[in-house]
């Protein structure tokens, strides 16, 4: 008998407890959603992180579905997997992303339980759709790719005499993130930081920047180690756009493991650099002789741990063209970097190999020395769509 009283008392408590947090779930107000030239913008304003994720997934509850449903199409139509949901749960229970996001960065991960109960969509399904680079490598580990895809390419221009620094990323994705580009105007309670976070609808981050001055920009780094554990990609992004410069955020990187091998192009108002991460190891690449930085897919560490290699004449083809991409940025910002501006940047980012068939947004971010920072993006591949202009 005492058991089925310990039963029942605990039902009751779960039902209590649930029944409190969506009342209280229903007092959290739910930002309009505007819909700029393909792209959704809203403004999230909580006194919690959890709540601001409420709002986001709530608002953008319909394309987060399906967003998801496309993810689910996309690993059936591009893998061996013929059941997503299976191959979504060996990933989130057989990997410990979610535990390290859980433990060392809990305003974000309660963030992201925002969004899955505001979007009411499964949270396993939204953390492997989210976590698009730790899924990635879980794919390619077990060999269930009928094709490859991603090829970003990530440029920062800096250090000239009274004019802005760059920082600009081609999203060379799978196209299950069409129609869902996102950008996120996050004010954080209890301070001055405000974030435009450039980002998929119900993720948690992709690029952006704050109005401290710090931009990042990422690049898969398919050529080294990954793990089983450490923080994913987005929420890494989150945390550098919450720091007040460079150092800042090369010292949160300094302190956290890494899900899957990553280039974080961090810049501010002084400098650009490429940090490159793998397991529980960084690496800064420097490029102070001249005033630019380009990262795109393979290591520029001289002593690297490769996995394998990506020869720049042999194989760089069935790499995405790598070395191409990063030979043509490298070309054209030692001619121009002195001078370049959005417009020359623009025509960078839409030249061939860097765009590709794969292209399905174009950032592009102004740092001024002082004053607040421009970001410019587009709703779709930067040779058809417009970039939009957003400000704080």
């Amino acid at each position: 008998m005492k058991k089925n009283i310990t039963l029942i008392f605990l039902t009751l408590s779960i039902s209590f407890t649930t029944f409190s947090q969506t009342m209280k779930n229903k007092e959290i107000k739910i930002p309009t959603v505007e819909y700029r030239q393909g792209i959704y913008y809203l403004e999230l304003e909580s006194n919690t992180s959890y709540e601001r994720g409420y709002q986001h997934g709530a608002a953008l509850k319909f394309v987060i579905k399906k967003s998801l449903k496309n993810f689910e199409n996309w690993i059936t139509e591009n893998t061996t997997i013929k059941i997503p949901e299976e191959a979504i749960s060996e990933f989130t229970n057989n990997n410990r992303y979610i535990q390290s996001v859980k433990v060392q960065l809990p305003e974000l991960f309660n963030e992201f339980q925002g969004i899955v109960d505001g979007a009411q969509v499964n949270f396993d399904k939204l953390f492997a759709y989210q976590s698009f680079d730790e899924f990635y490598s879980y794919l390619e580990a077990g060999n269930h790719f009928k094709t490859n895809e991603g090829n970003c390419t990530t440029t920062g221009v800096f250090g000239r005499k009274n004019k802005a620094n760059f920082l600009t990323h081609n999203n060379d994705l799978p196209n299950y993130h069409e129609d869902a580009v996102t950008i996120l105007k996050i004010k954080y309670p209890n301070s001055d930081l405000v974030i435009l976070q450039q980002t998929f609808a119900g993720q948690i981050g992709q690029n952006g920047v704050n109005n401290y001055g710090v931009a990042v920009g990422i690049n898969t780094i398919i050529d080294l180690p990954i793990s089983n554990k450490g923080i994913p990609v987005s929420f890494n992004i989150r945390k550098i756009l919450e720091s007040k410069n460079s150092s800042d955020a090369l010292e949160y990187l300094k302190k956290v493991n890494f899900g899957t091998s990553m280039n974080y192009l961090i810049a501010d108002r002084e400098i650009a650099i490429s940090v490159e991460t793998w397991e529980d190891n960084i690496e800064v690449i420097h490029n102070k002789k001249q005033h630019y930085i380009a990262h795109t897919n393979h290591t520029l560490q001289e002593n690297a741990p490769v996995i394998y290699d990506i020869d720049a004449d042999a194989n760089d083809s069935s790499f995405g063209h790598t070395h191409g991409r990063l030979n043509l940025a490298n070309e054209v910002l030692e001619d121009k970097a002195n001078n370049i501006d959005f417009e020359g940047l623009q025509n960078l980012k839409t030249t061939r190999p860097i765009l590709n068939s794969s292209t399905i947004m174009g950032t592009i971010i102004s740092i001024p020395k002082k004053g607040f920072p421009i970001l410019w993006t587009t709703g779709g591949s930067p040779d058809i769509f417009h970039h939009v202009k957003f400000t704080f």
